[in-house]
């Protein structure tokens, strides 16, 4: 029988090697010796310990033995949503998974996996959580719920995933029929609406003789579909007899592309499907399906709530695009020569501006044309007064 030897308060098997133990006890001096509390022998790099387990029930009650019916996944400290992962389900020996958030990926959760502990990029391989499952499937998965495994099984964590130490893909994953919304869910909203004045203060209202049928659209983001949109006419009509005719644009994504070169490279493709799906039409131009503007003008209208010329009116949306609801086009855009919408001028180009400064004024009367002052009199033309003293002197003056 192994005995134990005494260490620190406690004791450790005899069978232990010694150097190992003096080494150990080496370092457990020195701390103590400096004050200081021995936690650990060596830098921690692994956290909290999870384990998916595999039943055959729907409620995770009846554990299934054998090999690959459990799998651990530890936090790796200091990286966010990163784990090591032991042999079973999307691992055939001993990875380290980053969860990460994607479009088109089903849950719109992928599995990033890593080279190192670090969890730093570039990733060696990315492939989908679940790629037939709703964002609702990875969350009640991350939260400690009973889910389905795709092959007969199911599958729950021990305990919920530590908040903060999964990614919140709501907006990325697919929306499960009957849930809030259901299929055609959005996440997001923006309304782009006209004015009749330069500074868009003046909203433009539809009349039986307006020179437009329209003055508001909504711009709603489809959940689960990158960069994909419904353009819905929400215009006021009140008692006008100007109707929606069907000026709706359903089912269209914003792509960068710039096919004739002064383009501002934000391109528009359309969908026969919901949820820009099924087959697509040949990307647009952003002058041909809505307004000529460079990228400048067209930046500032989505990102800037710039307001910009749109025709006869100007145009404002009621709030700025989020970074991730819009393509980042800046790399296809016309920013030389003869652009579409106009030339890209330096930013310190006023030429054909609105002058908006205080302009201030000498003083003068503006109803005396003459006069420095409103006070002062008018003061006699120089040329004259010495016209009348020659006369006088040659009045005056003996002729020699």
């Amino acid at each position: 029988q192994a005995r134990c030897l005494p260490w620190d308060g406690g004791c450790v098997d005899e069978m232990v090697p010694r150097t190992v133990i003096a080494a150990a006890l080496h370092v457990l001096g020195a701390r103590h010796s400096l004050g200081q509390v021995a936690t650990t022998l060596g830098p921690q790099l692994f956290g909290p310990k999870n384990v998916l387990t595999k039943y055959s029930d729907r409620n995770c009650t009846q554990r299934i033995d054998g090999q690959g019916s459990t799998q651990s996944w530890t936090n790796v400290v200091g990286a966010e949503s990163c784990y090591e992962v032991t042999q079973g389900m999307w691992c055939t020996y001993r990875c380290i998974f980053k969860l990460a958030c994607e479009y088109d990926t089903g849950s719109g959760v992928v599995i990033r996996e890593m080279n190192s502990q670090s969890c730093a990029e570039p990733a060696r391989n990315v492939k989908p959580l679940g790629g037939d499952w709703y964002w609702s499937t990875a969350d009640t998965l991350f939260t400690g719920g009973c889910i389905a495994d795709g092959f007969g099984s199911y599958m729950s964590f021990a305990s919920p995933l530590a908040a903060g130490q999964y990614p919140d893909c709501s907006s990325f994953g697919e929306v499960e029929p009957g849930a809030p919304g259901g299929a055609q869910d959005y996440v997001a909203s923006y309304i782009l609406q006209f004015y009749q004045d330069l500074d868009c203060r003046e909203v433009y209202n539809v009349s039986d003789f307006g020179e437009r049928p329209t003055s508001r659209f909504e711009f709603k983001l489809f959940r689960g579909a990158q960069h994909c949109y419904d353009m819905v006419d929400v215009t006021p009509r009140g008692s006008t007899s100007a109707r929606d005719i069907g000026f709706d644009m359903l089912n269209f994504r914003f792509v960068c592309g710039n096919t004739d070169g002064i383009g501002n490279g934000i391109m528009i493709e359309t969908y026969d499907g919901p949820k820009c799906t099924g087959r697509a039409t040949a990307a647009q131009s952003w002058a041909d399906v809505f307004y000529p503007m460079n990228y400048p003008d067209a930046s500032g209208l989505l990102q800037g709530r710039q307001c910009v010329r749109w025709g006869a009116f100007q145009a404002q949306f009621n709030a700025t695009f989020a970074k991730e609801h819009l393509p980042d086009c800046v790399d296809y855009a016309c920013t030389k020569g003869a652009c579409s919408g106009g030339r890209v001028r330096n930013v310190s180009d006023t030429t054909g501006t609105i002058y908006k400064a205080e302009i201030r004024s000498s003083g003068a009367d503006p109803a005396n044309p003459r006069g420095a002052t409103s006070s002062a009199p008018p003061r006699p033309r120089v040329g004259a007064a010495c016209s009348a003293l020659l006369v006088m002197a040659a009045l005056v003056l003996p002729a020699s």
